[in-house]
């Protein structure tokens, strides 16, 4: 499809500069997590959701900010079932890899997708949950360190000395490389779907836009009319008093004209 190779030539454009620091610092296997749970975690939080923060004890945060946080709600067997399917996430300190800039823009992509006013117009309601988008950057996530961790425990090419001896050895090698290459285009190709997504919510919000501003202005409709009278209304009362201004010129001038004849019958002034 047109718009999926575009987002992926968009997503590989930006794998080829440094990006921040991956934010997602651990996940969870949530294929280990029960549908309740799961259900019990997204009534919760209207965010994506951080590990971290999910299984901090609310009297930590408490001790920290001040204030009560956390998911206090959830039960003991709950917090147990997530703390078996958490997993911590290592990233490099200084950013150098396509697998942490991919989970950086996966990042990115879905803070955008989740705060898009079409995403959470009610029009969309049940399309997709907040849950959804943190299972999706979590198992990029996982996908992404694992290759970076095979990647870097990958030793050197061994030399070629001319026998079979190194033979397994070499085609193991080549083994890793096609197998990275290939988690890494599957990652793309998921990143991708991401952005194609993000995509799709643009003509919805123009859409949505333009619904309201359709709205506003039938809804005003009436008050436009209203204005437009009081505008004729002006313009008729402006006709009056302009008619009414030249009546006042002609009265001006028949008591002059009458000043001046009545000046007329008086005599020339005698001296005494």
């Amino acid at each position: 499809m047109p718009e999926t190779d575009t987002a992926r030539t968009w997503v590989l454009e930006r794998t080829r500069y440094p990006q921040r620091s991956a934010r997602t610092t651990a996940v969870l296997d949530w294929s280990a997590v029960s549908p309740s749970t799961q259900s019990a975690v997204a009534a919760l939080s209207t965010t994506i959701v951080d590990p971290n923060e999910l299984l901090a004890p609310p009297s930590w945060w408490r001790a920290l900010t001040g204030k009560p946080r956390g998911y206090a709600q959830l039960t003991t067997e709950q917090r147990e079932e997530l703390r078996q399917a958490y997993s911590a996430l290592h990233w490099p300190l200084l950013e150098e890899g396509t697998e942490t800039r991919l989970v950086v823009i996966a990042e990115n992509l879905v803070a955008r997708i989740i705060s898009n006013p079409a995403w959470a117009h009610p029009l969309l309601d049940g399309h997709r949950s907040v849950l959804g988008f943190t299972i999706e950057l979590h198992m990029i996530a996982a996908a992404a360190h694992e290759l970076l961790r095979l990647r870097s425990t990958t030793p050197t090419l061994p030399a070629d000395d001319g026998t079979d001896q190194l033979a397994k050895a070499r085609a193991e090698w080549d083994r890793r490389h096609v197998v990275a290459a290939r988690v890494e285009a599957a990652l793309v190709d998921r990143v991708a779907a991401l952005r194609a997504y993000e995509q799709a919510l643009t003509p919805i919000a123009a859409a949505l836009n333009n619904l309201q501003s359709v709205t506003e202005l039938a809804a005003g409709a009436a008050d436009v009319d209203r204005i437009f009278g009081q505008i004729i209304g002006s313009d008729y009362a402006a006709g009056h008093t302009t008619a009414m201004r030249e009546d006042i010129d002609d009265v001006r001038a028949g008591l002059e004209a009458q000043v001046a004849y009545l000046d007329s019958l008086i005599g020339p002034h005698r001296n005494a």
